[in-house]
């Protein structure tokens, strides 16, 4: 194999870089503060502790928009104008999230979210298996890092914003701030200038959809490497929606504290998580920097990215095992923040691996496969943390959830061998 292209000096003086991080980044910050406005919104249109009711549902409604349309939108993204493809998914999103002030019933809001949330499904996949023929390989986890970063300030200021336009403009402002977003996106994507990467010229068949739909999910799951990398992101959603789900519970149940506690314990987990992909994107890339081959770099990305899955499904066990001893608040925002560490470890490195082991041609239907099996674990662990701290207490969940997580993660690691499948690009 012949020498590893030398890196460009800086990731942000790649101007197609620079425009599709700028127009996920604005996009989530109008998401984070939708998602205080859908409560707040639900709880106009029905009041009380129904409000709960359509919130639960409208979240279940979005996972499901994401398993039915992720694998199509995989398929197109590898047969189609992937940047068109992004611009029509921002564009319908733009005038769904325009008319939502207008809606007046409980089953006008479920289908906006599920509509809204399909057209989130061809734009994500299509997204991320876009960004590594974007910045290359020796840029890639950076990126990936930025984009981790990108997630995470959506959670934490997105309330901020929320709060700043309801109190200022009125609710219906949010929604509207919102649409704009996603009019920017779809501009700055519109002023990017995408890689060319040549289209299959496959004659249309049902069997050969059925064939590409499952495409995806048959190449994570044929791969040892990749299949480890699922059984992580499993305990990342087990301890993810032990955070979303139970955390208020604790809080304001079992330490009796108030919503001020229960912020700063969610930004605890926020600050964990991007402390750790900004670690990961300065130490990978030094730590990589000494390859001289591809091959060589192959495997160094394989060594670091498999020892911070098996470390991010270990911690995860460990923070959420103590749960039955009620820790006090100040230990539980530290392992929050410790909980954040293990979820970025997983996804930044399970993202790293998929980019490692696919094609640029089958790029979109690897990233909407994965994304939907992800969002399937989700779909399970939800109602399971949300039901468990309904019967059990969040104490007992906490920990049963960690015990989970540590078998899982026994498991992956018994099942790692020196000599893992490959499949060279």
């Amino acid at each position: 194999m012949g020498q590893l292209p030398q890196p460009s000096k800086s990731l942000f003086r790649n101007p197609t870089f620079r425009l599709l991080f700028s127009a996920q980044l604005i996009s989530l910050a109008g998401s984070g503060a939708t998602t205080v406005g859908l409560a707040l919104f639900a709880h106009q249109l029905v009041g009380g502790s129904s409000a709960a009711t359509v919130i639960g549902n409208a979240l279940m409604l979005r996972i499901l928009a994401f398993l039915l349309f992720s694998q199509p939108a995989g398929v197109l993204a590898d047969r189609a104008n992937r940047k068109l493809l992004l611009i029509l998914a921002d564009l319908v999103r733009f005038v769904l999230m325009a008319l939502f002030p207008f809606v007046h019933s409980v089953w006008q809001v479920y289908l906006m979210i599920f509509l809204i949330n399909a057209a989130t499904a061809f734009f994500t996949p299509t997204y991320d298996s876009t960004i590594p023929e974007v910045v290359g390989s020796e840029h890639y986890v950076r990126a990936l890092s930025l984009s981790r970063i990108a997630v995470d300030m959506e959670a934490v200021l997105g309330p901020a914003v929320a709060g700043l336009l309801v109190s200022l403009l009125g609710l219906e402002w949010l929604f509207w701030f919102d649409a704009a977003t996603y009019l920017i996106s779809a501009t700055l994507v519109w002023a990017s200038v995408l890689p060319h990467i040549p289209k299959p010229s496959i004659q249309f068949s049902f069997r050969s959809l059925l064939v590409e739909l499952t495409f995806g999910s048959r190449l994570l799951l044929r791969q040892a490497v990749l299949r480890r990398a699922l059984l992580l992101n499993l305990v990342e959603a087990i301890a993810g929606a032990a955070a979303i789900v139970a955390t208020v519970v604790y809080v304001k149940d079992v330490l009796m504290l108030g919503e001020t506690e229960f912020v700063l314990a969610m930004a605890g987990l926020g600050f964990g998580s991007t402390v750790t992909a900004l670690f990961l994107g300065w130490a990978s890339g030094r730590y990589e920097s000494g390859a001289k081959k591809p091959s060589e770099l192959h495997g160094r990305r394989h060594r670091w990215t498999e020892r911070a899955l098996l470390t991010g499904g270990v911690v995860l066990g460990l923070i959420l095992l103590p749960g039955l001893q009620q820790p006090p608040f100040l230990l539980f925002v530290w392992l929050w923040i410790l909980n954040g560490v293990g979820q970025a470890l997983i996804a930044l490195s399970s993202s790293t691996l998929l980019a490692e082991h696919t094609k640029e041609s089958d790029r979109g239907k690897a990233y909407a496969a994965h994304f939907a099996l992800t969002h399937t674990f989700w779909l399970i662990t939800y109602p399971a943390i949300g039901h468990g701290v309904s019967s059990l207490g969040a104490p007992l969940t906490f920990t049963i959830a960690g015990a989970i997580c540590l078998i899982i993660s026994m498991v992956a690691i018994i099942s790692r061998k020196p000599n893992h499948d490959h499949m060279h690009r």
